[in-house]
């Protein structure tokens, strides 16, 4: 592997750094101490920053002669559970923990900014997008909303993950689809509650919804193309609260991923059949509230990616045929308004997988993330 040098001299330095962020870890877009840790070491590399969003933050490097600017994202937000890890930096705040590696993608960036605080050999613009809120935040939709798009000319954006069952030292590239997109459901059925002994004067919802819970576990297997991808779930049911008395309303929510748009419209159109059809048939009243949470994420430049990736860990250690991901990333918002591509970084074979009470961000691969921005940098600026 052709790791930078100069991030190899401070990665003792930046290990310290991952495990101060690990032991205090933010949730959503409550991620002010971590940016006031970011804010620190920008400070001490001398390059200028401004807040962006909510509790997130982006620096600017300006380089040589150019105008050609290369964005680089990061999250920095935890998850609400509890740490099982018993390492000397395991989280310090109880019910909460970097269960998803975002300490690692977050010092990743700041050994990005060390860098390029001595190196600005490079002609235009690179800009370090450190991000709230990305566990379903909308963190992205944050920044994007305080105009950083309209206050920096964004020509390309990178971005990467790591990779539980991926082995360090590997990167994953995808041509086109990366990540699926999420949506949430919510169906309300309404009838007419009564005594549970009597249904010939009620009109029972949940018979109803027992037909619609079985037709929706039919829509991948018999409308959506089977060279194509998706996943229904319901994921809760609520309804009633006395064993003799048939209620009036039952709740169902569910959760729908696709890795294709044309597909995402499929299934959002069959649940709405599927809910019209069912409460026809019982006489009773249905209601769907559809949103969709995130998009699909495209990566449109991977060939950038991949050059950049080959020369760090070398062609042999890029692979390019792995299936794209049923798991959302923000990230794929701002690819809605620019070009670039979102690696997976692999954190080892017998890592813990993510969102796992012992999952932990591999050290090791801090500079294998660090030289692939790198790598980008010399690939396009």
């Amino acid at each position: 592997m052709a790791l930078n040098a100069d991030v190899i001299a401070l990665l003792d330095e930046f290990k310290d750094i991952r495990h101060k962020i690990h032991q205090h870890p933010e949730v959503g877009l409550e991620t002010a101490q971590t940016v006031v840790l970011i804010k620190s070491k920008l400070d001490e590399y001398g390059i200028s920053y401004e807040n962006i969003g909510v509790n997130s933050l982006v620096a600017e490097i300006k380089g040589k002669a150019g105008d050609t600017t290369v964005a680089f994202r990061v999250d920095m937000d935890g998850l609400e559970m509890s740490e099982e890890n018993d390492f000397s930096y395991k989280s310090q705040v109880e019910g909460r923990m970097h269960a998803c590696g975002h300490d690692g993608h977050c010092t990743s960036l700041i050994a990005l900014a060390a860098y390029l605080s001595k190196h600005r050999d490079f002609n235009g613009t690179v800009l370090l997008l450190f991000q709230s809120g990305e566990e379903g935040y909308e963190g992205a939709l944050r920044v994007i909303e305080d105009s950083f798009f309209d206050k920096y000319k964004v020509d390309y954006m990178f971005g990467f993950h790591a990779w539980p069952g991926l082995a360090s030292g590997k990167i994953a590239v995808h041509n086109g689809a990366c990540m699926a997109s999420e949506d949430r459901f919510e169906i309300m059925v309404t009838g007419k509650s009564g005594h549970a002994s009597m249904p010939h004067v009620c009109n029972e919802p949940f018979a109803a919804v027992a037909d619609i819970i079985k037709g929706l576990q039919t829509i991948v297997g018999r409308k959506v193309p089977s060279h194509e991808r998706g996943v229904v779930s319901i994921t809760q049911v609520h309804g009633g609260s006395l064993r003799n008395g048939i209620p009036d309303n039952v709740m169902v929510q569910g959760n729908v991923r696709t890795c294709n748009e044309d597909v995402q419209d499929l299934i959002e159109e069959s649940i709405a059949q599927t809910v019209a059809g069912a409460c026809a048939i019982y006489g009773v009243k249905g209601v769907l509230d559809y949103v969709r949470k995130h998009p699909v994420l495209i990566n449109s430049t991977p060939d950038v990616a991949r050059k950049a990736a080959e020369k760090v860990v070398g062609p042999e250690n890029v692979v390019t045929d792995l299936e794209s991901s049923m798991a959302a990333e923000d990230f794929a918002f701002f690819m809605k308004h620019t070009k670039g591509c979102y690696v997976w970084i692999g954190n080892g074979v017998d890592s813990p997988p993510l969102h796992n009470s012992k999952f932990d961000f591999n050290d090791e691969i801090l500079p294998v993330a660090a030289s692939f921005f790198i790598a980008v940098i010399d690939e396009l600026l």
